[in-house]
């Protein structure tokens, strides 16, 4: 199938390593792909073949031990005047703004088992304010329309009582579409 537009994402040869005791583990061994608008792009494979540690790359939060040791992986972004500005997410460090400014904003990684992400002590409405006001200047009432009307979004039903709700209460497909 021809592409008329450009990737929004592009990862090439990716490399992501983790340097144990007892040697190297090349969990990702030079993965390259694109992700165009408005496409899907699913990545199969076995258990273990680092399907996760690829998109836990691209957000640059790969766990301990583990590392980007080559590669690109291009965000491109709309600068407004038809232009695109080309940003390598495998040269941010980690914990940089820039970095933590993307992730949830741009770039999200939904977990297969949502409920290991959520805090068990939080409501899901208070931990998605948090995120929007992480991204937004907005206050919390503010932010709290944004989250119900999010919820709607994505086929919550009642969300205006479901966002008092904490994760253990909802099912399954529910959390990840809170996610």
């Amino acid at each position: 199938m021809q592409q008329t537009s450009q990737p929004i994402l592009s990862v090439r040869n990716l490399k992501t390593y983790f340097h144990q005791d007892e040697g190297i583990v090349r969990a990702v061994d030079g993965a390259s792909f694109d992700i165009y608008p408005g496409r899907t792009l699913g990545i199969v494979g076995e258990s273990g073949c680092g399907k996760s540690v690829t998109a836990r790359s691209i957000l640059q939060i790969v766990d301990k031990g583990g590392r980007i040791e080559d590669g690109e992986i291009l965000l491109r972004r709309a600068t407004g005047n038809g232009q695109n500005d080309v940003l390598d997410l495998a040269k941010l460090k980690p914990d940089s703004r820039q970095a933590r400014a993307i992730r949830g904003s741009e770039i999200a990684l939904i977990f297969q088992e949502p409920i290991t992400s959520f805090s068990p002590f939080h409501t899901v409405g208070n931990q998605i304010i948090e995120a929007i006001r992480l991204h937004k200047p907005v206050s919390r009432t503010e932010a709290r329309q944004e989250a119900i009307e999010l919820l709607r979004m994505v086929g919550i039903p009642r969300p205006d009582r479901r966002i008092d709700e904490y994760s253990f209460q909802l099912s399954g497909g529910l959390r990840q579409r809170v996610m």
